[in-house]
């Protein structure tokens, strides 16, 4: 049996490592969307992200921890961290399962 990725609560101390996207996960998009195809499931329909999801992985760049992002995605959308913070949390959660992201040494 597997276990779920875990993911530390923004601004905890456990939160030091950077998120990158996998080098097998090719993308095209915009400001708006994101298509995400993984090289190594092709049999996995390409994935489309829009809205805060789009945010959330375009602030994935390889330097940015959970925190970072969650901070990023709150001033995108103007709202408090506390506020966005549970749902980056869970997206995030989501991608490294899917294994689209992985943690990274800073």
């Amino acid at each position: 049996m597997t276990s779920s990725p875990s993911v530390a609560s923004p601004g905890s101390d456990e939160a030091v490592g950077a998120l990158a996207h996998r080098d097998t996960v090719v993308q095209v998009g915009d400001a708006d969307r994101v298509v995400l195809l993984d090289l190594d499931d092709p049999a996995h329909p390409p994935r489309i992200l829009t809205g805060p999801a789009a945010e959330i992985w375009t602030a994935v760049d390889g330097r940015r921890t959970l925190a970072e992002v969650t901070g990023v995605v709150a001033e995108a959308f103007d709202a408090p961290v506390d506020t966005v913070a549970g749902d980056v949390s869970a997206f995030v959660a989501s991608l490294l399962e899917a294994r689209l992201v992985e943690e990274v040494a800073r």
